[in-house]
């Protein structure tokens, strides 16, 4: 689509904060949004109303026919039944293009029988957390959105991520379910990360609070880092610097956790991933990373006993 080309007319069903924050982004933006329609009239209204259009439900009206694409924000596992619903009840036009906003499928996938019913289909998947609260101000603006589409799909979703100010990422139809278990890696697993990290300062008797007070700022400095100098150059710790020491006091204190094996395990798991990122900010291996490594694929050893691994530890 070139840069003259007039942006599509878009209407949107879903009433969640991703509905919401798209929404109000392409009206803000100059796009033509003729509307958001949800099953039930009061979460369309209270959508509609935070992003500022016009909100149905739960007749289906005129207006969702007549936009030129049409965005299904919804829940994953009811993308295609909502697909199916709105062409059966004739709510859908063969000439429009439909879009998802699931990063876990593709398009042509995700969208079931109905993809091959309309004129072109695509995928629009915010890599982002967008929570309710925030939805209706979210302006998206630097947003990272995967995109994959069909010949007619594709050009137009990524117009609109333009529009909005979001950077488009294209993938193939094949890779889809990767990028989006890279997403909940990055983002959902740091959050069990953290709650890993929490629980064994609980073993120490520091609370919840007291935990996140502490480690919230260390994981935004290693983000920091990370963003900064890149994966091998983000790295801190003992890994880092080939401390076998401390790395097998911390095995053998959480060794000793015969109530919880799985914390040694992923202890375990991550440090060999530290240690393939220390040797590539060496550009080489060396003798003490080796150590580590091996240290690191030894069984675990119930029952085993290691003083207060703490005291004076660089993290």
């Amino acid at each position: 689509m070139s840069a003259e080309t007039t942006l599509p007319s878009v209407f949107l069903v879903g009433a969640g904060a991703v509905a919401t924050a798209l929404a109000g982004a392409f009206a803000r933006a100059g796009v033509h949004v003729s509307g958001l329609w949800a099953r039930r009239a009061e979460a369309a209204s209270a959508s509609a109303s935070a992003a500022g259009v016009s909100g149905f439900g739960p007749a289906l009206p005129a207006a969702l026919g007549e936009a030129e694409v049409v965005v299904l924000a919804v829940r994953d596992d009811a993308i295609a039944e909502v697909a199916d619903a709105l062409w059966q009840a004739g709510a859908l036009r063969p000439t429009q293009v439909l879009v998802h906003c699931s990063g876990a499928r593709a398009a042509a996938d995700a969208l079931g029988i109905t993809a091959t019913r309309v004129a072109g289909a695509a995928t629009m998947h915010p890599l982002r957390a967008i929570t309710a609260s925030a939805s209706a101000t979210s302006t998206l603006a630097g947003t990272i959105f995967g995109i994959e589409g069909d010949a007619r799909g594709l050009p137009l979703v990524r117009a609109l991520v333009s529009a909005i100010g979001g950077k488009a990422l294209a993938l193939a139809a094949e890779h889809m379910t990767l990028y989006h278990a890279a997403a909940a890696v990055a983002s959902n697993y740091t959050v069990a990360l953290i709650d890993a990290a929490v629980a064994l300062l609980a073993r120490a008797g520091i609370t919840e609070a007291e935990a996140l007070a502490a480690l919230v700022p260390l994981v935004e400095g290693s983000v920091a880092n990370v963003a900064a100098h890149g994966i091998a150059g983000g790295l801190t710790g003992p890994i880092r610097r080939g401390d076998r020491d401390t790395v097998e006091r911390h095995l053998g204190a959480l060794d000793a956790l015969d109530d919880d094996p799985e914390s040694a395990r992923l202890y375990r798991v991550l440090g060999l991933r530290a240690t393939d990122i220390a040797r590539r900010q060496r550009g080489r291996t060396t003798p003490a990373h080796d150590a580590i490594e091996a240290l690191l694929r030894e069984p675990s050893a119930p029952n085993s006993k290691a003083a207060d691994p703490g005291a004076g530890d660089e993290h």
